[in-house]
């Protein structure tokens, strides 16, 4: 049984708040979301026990079979990682690294606060992604051949 890309893109859209989604049509909404989930099984699919690198784009699905009781663990994992792919732009953002909002009437904070707080929610959410990705690791690895 393959994996439907819906399972992550849901689990995504369910930790994030983006209202610059809601006009496009769901095609190009996929097409952005299926960007931030393949770079995000990249990074996890080296030390996932399925593979998460055999998908059909055309069709939306991954080619892999994960049992019913782990593809909740997975799915959580891969849409945290897809959630650190979102909020990689933000911090990169121009407006973001120049002082264009300078006045009390349009900035309740300095834009230095504003970088600080994008880049901070952006290092919680990649540490989480990390921890994450760590914890499935030790849970799902054999680690019987470790030396201690």
């Amino acid at each position: 049984m393959s994996v439907s890309y819906d399972l992550f893109t849901a689990a995504f859209l369910g930790k994030v708040t983006e209202y610059d989604f809601i006009p496009l049509e769901q095609y190009n909404r996929n097409s952005i979301v299926d960007g931030y989930m393949v770079r995000a099984c990249a990074q996890f699919n080296k030390i996932c026990k399925y593979d998460l690198l055999s998908r059909d784009d055309a069709v939306r699905e991954f080619m892999t079979d994960i049992p019913d009781d782990e593809i909740d663990e997975i799915v959580d994992i891969v849409s945290e990682g897809m959630l650190v792919q979102w909020m990689k732009p933000y911090m990169y953002r121009a407006d973001n690294l120049e002082n264009v909002l300078n006045t009390a009437d349009f900035s309740a904070y300095s834009p230095a606060e504003l970088l600080y707080r994008i880049t901070s929610a952006y290092k919680m959410a990649k540490r989480d992604f990390t921890n994450m990705m760590r914890e499935y690791s030790y849970n799902h690895g054999d680690l019987s051949d470790l030396s201690l």
